[in-house]
């Protein structure tokens, strides 16, 4: 069944907007009768059946609505300097919100790249990746932010890591995981888990300090040096495979 997202659905009528409804009616070439499901990216999914297929304003009604629970019993943040290439960020947008992600923040830091993103532009790719993937939870992504800033803002918030390339005063991530977390989260409530990711430049000695001094624990991913959004998505699909129920 064709998949739809729709942020609002409690009335029973579903207005799509002209980018889907023309997908939908004229791409897809459903039509009056024909039923799909609609996803609000906050844990419902709904059945609805097409009432009418105009192209830019296709009119559906909902027959029957169910609601999801989230997948993990913990909270996943990641945190990470935007590329030059904002494609690469793009990818890992993708393939994040495909592995299960809860939250991305961009921060700028002193080796930074870019200080700016097209917020809208990574809303419609996560959108598209809950849709390929079938999920009904849409992460949540913010804008860029001052690394230390961002930094002091979570100084309260969960269990905090910081990756930096200084692998010989690091931790590894399996083992910080699998010793200080994973007896934490086998029964809710929800933990709050953040990973901060840096530049190709990796993150500078004083900001890490600062991260520490804030409850942060710093990490390494191993022995190779990896590119920021392999980095990302590596702590993605690390932490979930780690904390798998």
């Amino acid at each position: 069944m064709h998949i739809f997202y729709q942020p609002n659905l409690l009335s029973t009528d579903i207005l799509l907007n002209e980018e889907e409804s023309k997908h939908c009616v004229r791409v897809l070439r459903m039509k009056i009768g024909d039923e799909v499901q609609l996803i609000d990216g906050k844990g419902t999914s709904a059945i609805a059946k097409i009432i009418d297929d105009n192209p830019k304003r296709c009119l559906l009604t909902i027959i029957e609505q169910t609601t999801h629970q989230p997948l993990r019993n913990y909270y996943l943040h990641i945190a990470v300097a935007p590329t030059k290439n904002f494609d690469r960020m793009e990818w890992f947008i993708e393939k994040a919100v495909e592995v299960g992600i809860d939250e991305i923040s961009f921060i700028e830091t002193e080796n930074s790249e870019r200080s700016k993103v097209n917020l809208e532009r990574c809303e419609k790719i996560a959108i598209s990746a809950i849709k390929q993937s079938k999920q009904f939870w849409l992460p949540k992504i913010n804008g860029v932010k001052n690394c230390n800033q961002a930094i002091k803002e979570l100084r309260n918030e969960g269990f905090k890591l910081i990756a930096w390339c200084e692998t010989d005063v690091t931790q590894n991530l399996h083992s910080i995981i699998t010793s200080s977390l994973h007896s934490k989260i086998t029964n809710p409530p929800t933990h709050h888990i953040t990973i901060f990711i840096g530049p190709e430049g990796d993150f500078s000695k004083t900001e890490v300090d600062n991260a520490i001094a804030n409850g942060f624990v710093s990490v390494s991913f191993g022995e190779s040096r990896l590119r920021t959004e392999t980095a990302a998505l590596y702590a993605c699909i690390a932490t979930n495979v780690l904390l798998a129920k």
